[in-house]
């Protein structure tokens, strides 16, 4: 007949083995906040669960003694799990390596101490059952017990209190590791102080619960799959260093980022702000500062001098005049600031050549080209047979080159010229530029239809539109041909409409205000309609062209104020 020992040996040992079931899938998040912990607490909980199924079978001390001493490691690895699970989720603390290695320290102390126990008898005395029958142990042991409870109990009510405070989002999962920890604590206290006369022990079926608790926070409430990250989690992977400082201007908490740009290591709390910023002396003084600071800096770090943008603002604790403390923060802008100084590099460049090419437009082409016009017009009118025809080519081309170098300079002028709205008699405006056109030299007929006025209010420099729209039509016009200029008006608009009922502008051109495209510019000299199409979108107003069987019609739209 199998004896009541067998079974619950073999039920703490199958409670033991439940805890590995959830290893995989704690380790598949390692790089959550808590995953630390809670697989150090799962395998504290299996060995603590193994080792006293296998202790309560057997009755030599040595076996007894090594096999119980597990089961204070697996009691200690838990609670130690469990509160850095706390720690960490809560974002209490960060879970630094001097915590882990003071941890580590403890459990192994312990380890000795139980081991030596034959030598020395100061933990569990002269039971023959040691750790198994706690009744009989010295009162070293009993601290030790109550020293494992009250890690646990802290890591609890960490998680209680963030069941309360924290983030909705958290609060099921933070409940779950709750009640993952408080039935095994309660389980403990019972089994250590109320039926202790026992060797037999609730603790693995504790075990079961926690295991229990902690599958459903996994796999029910996205436990490390949804883990909200919290101020502290941004903070330590954010690129930019942060330091908070109290009142006293100590520094109490720092960054990653603000560490290694500083060079410091773990230990700077409490480090005043002028010792802790010591290689940074040219914005110690900035730091002095109570009032908010927002400017920039130059930090010499990792051998060579680089940009930030430094932050000093007040932190407050709800009374804007009693400041608690300051954080400051230092975004690294080198790469901006060195995009900035080429990008202005590259300005001061352009701009010299878009002065020597004003220049050189300006003066020597428009005058060496007024010159070659002028004697190439003398030597056509001549009349020569050979060289005449060759003479009137140069006048042609050269009259190209001169309005090239006027569209040039017009483009230039309205980059130049900061826009503004101006008072504009339109109807003078048109009456005057017509005039200007109605010459000899021009047999196209020019009509005008306009009213007695036409105020409005729009960017100055939509009268070279005017001027260059006129122009380009004359260029393209028969010489029989008869261009009508309209202006109508109402209360909010006014349109001004050239009309062309000779030849069909070239598609080149039409295809230039269509597309805008570099190549397109390449083919072609004929961006006269184009530039009106540009001032017209810089400006208020709005342009339609309309072509057809030997008919142009182009509108402009302005807003009269």
């Amino acid at each position: 007949m199998v004896s009541v020992t067998s079974l619950l040996a073999l039920a703490y040992l199958a409670c033991g083995l439940v805890p590995f079931a959830l290893v995989s899938s704690v380790r598949r998040h390692s790089k959550k906040p808590g995953s630390t912990g809670l697989l150090v607490a799962l395998i504290g909980l299996s060995i603590w669960s193994v080792a006293y199924g296998l202790a309560i079978t057997s009755s030599a001390y040595s076996t007894v003694l090594a096999l119980g001493s597990l089961v204070l490691f697996g009691g200690q690895l838990a609670a130690i799990g469990y509160l850095f699970l706390a720690i960490e989720y809560t974002e209490t603390a960060r879970l630094s390596t001097r915590l882990v290695n003071a941890a580590a320290v403890s459990v192994l102390a312990v380890q000795l101490l139980s081991l030596t126990d034959p030598i020395h008898g100061r933990l569990w005395g002269p039971t023959a059952r040691p750790i198994l029958d706690i009744g009989s142990a010295e009162p070293l042991a009993t601290v030790l017990v109550v020293s494992t409870l009250a890690v646990a109990a802290v890591a609890a009510l960490l998680l209680l209190a963030d069941v309360i405070t924290g983030p909705r989002a958290r609060r099921n999962q933070s409940l779950a590791l709750v009640a993952a920890g408080v039935p095994t604590l309660v389980i403990t206290v019972i089994d250590v102080y109320v039926i202790d006369a026992t060797v037999f022990s609730l603790l693995p079926f504790g075990v079961g619960i926690s295991v229990f608790a902690i599958a459903w926070a996994l796999f029910r409430a996205n436990l490390l799959k949804t883990v909200p990250v919290g101020h502290r989690r941004i903070v330590e992977e954010m690129d930019d260093a942060a330091v908070v400082l109290d009142a006293q201007d100590r520094v109490v908490d720092c960054n990653p980022a603000a560490r290694h740009l500083i060079g410091v290591d773990g230990d700077y709390a409490g480090t005043p702000v002028d010792e802790f910023f010591d290689t940074v002396p040219d914005a110690i003084e900035r730091f002095r500062d109570t009032r908010g600071v927002d400017t920039e800096v130059t930090i010499p770090t990792d051998g060579e001098r680089r940009d930030f943008h430094l932050t000093i603002s007040p932190l407050e604790d709800g009374r804007p005049a009693d400041a608690t403390g300051r954080l400051i923060v230092l975004r690294d802008i080198t790469p901006l600031k060195e995009r900035e100084r080429a990008l202005e590099q590259r300005e001061s460049e352009l701009e010299f050549v878009s002065q020597l090419l004003t220049r050189v437009l300006r003066h020597n082409l428009r005058n060496d080209l007024s010159l070659v016009r002028g004697y190439a017009a003398m030597i056509a009118n001549e009349g020569n047979p050979t060289v005449a025809p060759m003479a009137a080519e140069i006048v042609e081309t050269s009259d190209e080159l001169l309005a090239t170098s006027r569209n040039a300079r017009t483009i230039q002028r309205i980059i130049d010229r900061e826009g503004c709205a101006e008072q504009l008699d339109l109807a003078d405006h048109l009456e005057e530029l017509v005039g200007l056109y109605r010459t000899d030299e021009i047999p196209a007929t020019i009509s005008l239809s306009i009213p007695d006025q036409c105020a409005i209010e729009t960017d100055p420099e939509l009268e070279y539109a005017f001027d260059i729209l006129l122009e380009t039509t004359l260029e393209h016009a028969d010489p029989q041909a008869t261009i009508e200029v309209a202006l109508e008006r109402t209360d909010e608009h006014a349109t001004v409409t050239v009309i062309d009922e000779g030849a069909c502008l070239p598609q080149t051109e039409l295809a230039v205000v269509a597309q805008s495209d570099q190549q397109l510019f390449e083919q072609t000299n004929e961006i006269g309609l184009w530039i009106v199409h540009w001032i017209v979108e810089r400006s208020t107003a709005s342009m339609a062209i309309e072509t057809g069987r030997n008919r142009n019609l182009v509108s402009i739209h302005v807003p009269r104020s």
